[in-house]
């Protein structure tokens, strides 16, 4: 990724950024592939040249309609279309030549443009190639597919945490070429070198000095960094200190014509209402230094309490207050606001516009800062290594101490390529940053590295065996996992949150209880899983039955996928799948009947002789749906794996409420098993296995 001078690098683009970081990386990934298989010599190109733009984006919409709710654009588009839409299609020559001037802006600026914004996002992670084509890298987070080294072998982490912790440890933002070289700066490399070493440091200073180095930080921070002679509180402070280079217009100037102001002041979307409001805010506190009054304080005071206010906060005082001037409501009086700013910077200056414009650009800096770092952050910790629950902290530090020399990752945060290197890192076919590389080969480890690192790991633990290592790990974080839910989702909390998953417009709820960067599906599942938990009196495995990839807190950030059920537990006697789902009545028959027998015949043959059964779990069920799933009870079927021959498949629906009811009512486990096969046994087998070829007999022969 290259960046500009003074811009904050971001890994997802501000244009269709949404929390679901993760599901939206798989999601335009699954769509990328699927219009590869339908319009296989398709490339990525904008319409008449191509349709992948367009088709991509009107996919990004079917797909994520609970994020995309509102495309006027692209409706109005449609619209205009109306019964032309499938010429558009074809690209008839006369169609384009007659209609193309009167829809191109809006097809490119609207749509098109969209589609590119949202799949830059594979692009900086290394998941495609800047055509779009999917990389290796892409291919395994997809499928959820990796081959482990001898290290990652031994992590208590999925395929989708390894992947992303690959991809975090190659991804470089590099500088525009100067002498044909760039600069390069390893985000990754800092934020696991800030928390491994033993001091504490703050959320806020850790994300303001990974998201705000750069390939272009001066010499010196960068050798202070390499040679570990800064701490992160100077560090912090010297991102913040940004070199400003005041405007033409604004020097030497005592005051501003709002048309001046207007064109450097602006907001995010650079309307003129939010430069209005710094323009007011800028009049009413330079009347208050030229004149300080019972008057002019009042009128600043009332610009700092206006409904829009934060937009001040944001712009002028890093989020916060600007001023230290007590509470709405509870002003200070003058006397005390005086005594309690007496040093602040935009009231002691000289060069009032000068430390205004200053004010303003370092503030926006650190809002950007923080605006971004909120990706960074849920990209670190789905890596299953970065928590940020309370203190940023790693898990399993101890480990990773051991994996990892602090000094030379020091050493590799910050560096240089040529240009043909950087062509070979990010842009020539087959290109580095694309490839599935494994840690080992990405810290450049070899065979002695790998058995005195185990060897170290082993001793540490006290255990003989890098299999005895794993197992540890495993153990340790499946204890810290139960902990987790014992203290966040007590019994009662599941019954809190249950209900709501019955009225979508307590989504955003949910995904505030949980963890607002998984889909509210993803939870459902999640929060099902521990529902039965607690119905089963805690007699499973709990973390290894969820099919779920989870971030180093625990909670869940996307489906792992792979092909197999959402959550399997394996009891003693018996295999309960559970298989759950938020889609209504009439999207079950064509979403879910297919994937949910193909589970339960795969899942029977593989663990044959131990018996199975399916539990569909549903908000609502469907009539046919629940009739369907008792009718092939009683017929011969065929897995999808091995095309074996499977009889009397169970697959009980329940509702959302009725397990809410077995929860209120500690309905046990077992006593739900029994009744569900107790009323399957009297399922009539059809063992007429013959009768579609006695038909076919009959009428030809």
């Amino acid at each position: 990724m290259i960046v500009e001078s003074n811009q904050i690098f971001n890994l997802m683009d501000t244009n269709g950024r949404r929390s679901d970081v993760l599901n939206a990386l798989k999601i335009y990934l699954e769509i990328l592939e699927e219009l590869k298989e339908v319009y296989p010599t398709e490339s990525w190109g904008t319409y008449p040249d191509s349709l992948s733009q367009f088709l991509f984006y009107e996919k990004a919409l079917e797909k994520s309609k609970d994020v995309f709710k509102i495309h006027s654009n692209y409706d109005n588009f449609i619209s205009e279309l109306g019964d032309d839409y499938q010429t558009f299609i074809d690209r008839d020559g006369q169609w384009i030549e007659n209609n193309i001037a009167k829809f191109a802006k809006v097809l490119d600026e609207a749509i098109e443009k969209r589609a590119r914004h949202y799949t830059s996002n594979l692009v900086k992670m290394g998941f495609t190639d800047s055509n779009r084509s999917i990389t290796e890298a892409g291919y395994s987070y997809l499928r959820g597919s990796v081959i482990r080294d001898d290290l990652e072998e031994i992590l208590p982490l999925d395929n989708v945490n390894i992947v992303l912790l690959r991809q975090l440890s190659k991804l470089k933002i590099f500088s525009s070429s100067r002498e044909g070289k760039r600069q390069y700066y390893s985000p990754f490399i800092l934020a696991l070198v800030l928390l491994l070493d033993e001091k504490t440091i703050e959320e806020h200073t850790f994300e303001i000095i990974v998201q705000g180095l750069s390939p272009y930080s001066s010499d010196e921070v960068k050798e202070a960094i390499r040679s570990n002679s800064i701490g992160v509180d100077e560090l912090e402070a010297s991102i913040r200190d940004l070199d400003i280079s005041i405007p033409d217009e604004l020097i030497g100037k005592i005051d501003i014509e709002y048309d001046v102001f207007k064109s450097i002041f602006k907001g995010s979307k650079s309307n003129d209402s939010t430069s209005k409001t710094y323009y007011d805010f800028f009049c009413a506190l330079k009347n208050f230094r030229d004149n300080i009054t019972e008057e002019t304080y009042a009128d600043l005071i009332n610009c700092l309490d206006r409904e829009n206010s934060n937009t001040i906060y944001k712009a002028f005082g890093y989020g916060k207050a600007v001023f230290a001037a007590g509470n709405r409501g509870s002003r200070y009086d003058l006397e005390r606001f005086i005594e309690k700013n007496a040093d602040h910077p935009l009231l002691t200056s000289e060069d009032y516009v000068g430390e205004f414009y200053a004010a303003y650009v370092r503030s926006k800096w650190i809002d950007g800062i923080k605006e971004y770092s909120d990706t960074t952050t849920r990209l670190l910790s789905a890596t299953g290594l970065f928590k940020f629950k309370n203190l940023p902290e790693l898990s399993y530090k101890e480990i990773l101490s051991l994996i990892f020399d602090v000094d030379q990752l020091r050493e590799n945060i910050f560096g240089e390529m040529t240009d043909e290197e950087y062509a070979c890192y990010e842009e020539a076919d087959n290109f580095y940053f694309g490839k599935s590389v494994s840690l080992v080969e990405i810290f450049n480890y070899s065979h002695d590295d790998i058995s005195t690192i185990t060897g170290k790991i082993e001793n540490f633990l006290g255990v003989g065996a890098a299999t005895d290592v794993k197992k540890f790990l495993n153990n340790q974080k499946n204890s810290d996992f139960i902990a987790h839910i014992n203290d966040k989702y007590p019994k009662e909390k599941i019954m809190e949150i249950l209900p709501m998953f019955s009225d979508r417009k307590k989504d955003n709820r949910i995904k505030k209880e949980v963890n607002d960067a998984a889909t509210v599906p993803t939870i459902y599942e999640y929060i099902i899983a521990i529902a039965w938990y607690y119905i089963s009196n805690k007699e499973f495995d709990l973390y290894n039955s969820l099919n779920l990839t989870l971030n180093a807190d625990f909670e869940p950030v996307i489906h792992a996928g792979g092909g197999d059920g959402d959550i399997v537990i394996h009891y003693e006697e018996i295999i309960v799948m559970l298989e759950v789902t938020l889609m209504n009545k009439q999207a079950q028959k064509r979403g879910e009947w297919e994937p949910v027998l193909r589970h339960s015949l795969n899942l029977k043959v593989a663990n044959e002789p131990k018996e199975t059964i399916t539990l569909f779990i549903a908000d609502e069920l469907d009539y046919n749906t629940i009739n369907i799933w008792r009718a092939v009870a009683s017929v011969s079927l065929e897995s999808t794996n091995t095309h074996t021959k499977v009889d009397g498949v169970v697959i009980m629906p329940f509702t959302n409420n009725e397990v809410l009811a077995f929860l209120k009512n500690s309905v046990y486990y077992k006593d739900i098993v029994k009744a569900v096969k107790d009323s399957f046994a009297k399922v009539p087998q059809i063992t007429d296995v013959k009768w579609h070829e006695e038909v076919i007999s009959s009428l030809i022969n």
